[in-house]
């Protein structure tokens, strides 16, 4: 990805002791943002990215002990339970992997869908585990190089907010 990404985290830190928690809103170069139901998506607004390209993340419960083949195993079932359904044709898992970067464990899986109309979408979708914090990041596009082009774009902002403190 040829832009700069350029992050705007603007964090809003309240007293633990009130029950509230640490924001980070994320303003990234060339894409629009809207947050939604505790996800945040960004849709490509440029052309430094491909037309239809989605990226999203949101905080997930912190569970350090989660294992690759627990999360690919909850990934195959949400192939099965969309399979056949409305207009998919068929769903495939592809590159399932563990990594670790900068000290946050990445779990990802790639997800290729066939729909009726005869595309096909490519995704990325990744939970990062950092020492007290963890993140989904989801990246989706018409095509497989930008699908993770833009992934590995955002992983560094995901993982900057990860390794943040819990308050």
């Amino acid at each position: 990805m040829k832009a700069v990404l350029a992050l705007l985290a603007a964090l809003f830190v309240a007293d633990a002791a009130a029950g509230q928690e640490t924001k980070v809103v994320l303003a990234i170069e060339g894409w629009r943002s809207e947050a939604r139901d505790g996800i945040t998506y960004f849709r490509c607004a440029s052309r430094i990215c491909a037309a239809g390209s989605v990226v999203s993340y949101k905080r997930q419960p912190h569970r350090p002990t989660l294992t690759l083949a627990d999360f690919e195993a909850h990934h195959r079932g949400l192939n099965e339970q969309n399979k056949g359904r409305s207009n998919i044709r068929d769903v495939r898992l592809v590159d399932v992997r563990e990594r670790t970067v900068e000290g946050v464990r990445v779990m990802q899986v790639g997800r290729e869908v066939d729909w009726a109309s005869g595309n096909t979408t490519f995704s990325i979708e990744a939970r990062l585990i950092g020492p007290q914090n963890s993140y989904s990041l989801v990246s989706d596009s018409p095509g497989r190089e930008w699908t993770h082009n833009n992934f590995e774009g955002f992983l560094p902002r995901l993982l900057d907010i990860t390794l943040l403190r819990a308050p």
